[in-house]
Formats: C-alpha cells, structure tokens, sequence
C-alpha cells in the first residue's frame, strides 16, 4: 500500500505570485498555499502581476499562458525584464501541453513547464524541490 505524505514548506514565508483568469482555481491554489505558510498574492492578468511583482517581489512566479490582453509568455518576458538581478523562478502552469508550447513557453523565460490540471500534492513537491536547497 503506497501512502502519500506532502512535503513540509520548503521555506515557509515564501513569497508566490499566482497569475490566472481563472478566478475560482487562482484563490483555491492561494488558499492551500497560504496554509502551507507561504504569502501569496494573486493577480488575473499580465497587466496587474507586473504591477503586484514590482510591490511585492515574488521569488515564485506561477502563470498560465493563456492570459487576456498580455499572454504568459510576454509576461514572462517583462518579469525577467523588470526584476533585473533579482532571483525570480518562473514556472508556467498551463493546459498547453504539447512539446512546441513547452520549449515556447521556456524560450520566453520560464524556469518550468506545469501541465494543468495539476494536483495539490504536486504543486507543493514542486514547490519543495525548488526552494528546499536554498
């Protein structure tokens, strides 16, 4: 019998920004995050995540690509752009599963490529893997 055991906070305090239209699933993942102890913010948009990065200064970005007006590659774009010698992990979290969105989505400066729908215990093993060695 396999048990599942997730992962303590990799660094509690963890600031994350959650970029998705998708309001319900944005504030749901926010809520499981923050119990976790990590600060999230979210944003719905390309337009608001740059202003809410350039306040809050997120180490974890979470995005997906299909965003209205600015999509998540160019958001990506003026996130690497903007936090200039800041350390910024950006990770795409997408429903875009295919290996051309992949390698777009890393070409535009994402660090990763998470395929929606994605689970919980998931999210936070990635979290953890990411951010237990610092």
């Amino acid at each position: 019998m396999q048990t599942h055991t997730t992962p303590t906070p990799a660094a509690p305090g963890l600031k994350i920004l959650l970029v998705d239209d998708n309001e319900d699933a944005s504030l749901s993942m926010a809520e499981l995050l923050q119990l976790y102890g990590y600060e999230v913010r979210t944003a719905a948009n390309g337009g608001d995540a740059l202003r809410l990065a350039a306040e809050f200064e997120p180490q974890l970005v979470l995005s997906d690509i299909g965003l209205p007006g600015m999509n998540g590659y160019e958001l990506a774009r003026a996130l690497r752009r903007d936090a200039g010698e800041r350390r910024i992990a950006l990770a795409a979290v997408t429903g875009y599963g295919q290996s051309g969105d992949r390698a777009r989505a890393l070409e535009a400066g994402f660090d990763h490529f998470l395929v929606k729908p994605l689970a919980a215990d998931a999210l936070l093993k990635f979290i953890h893997d990411q951010f237990d060695a610092h």
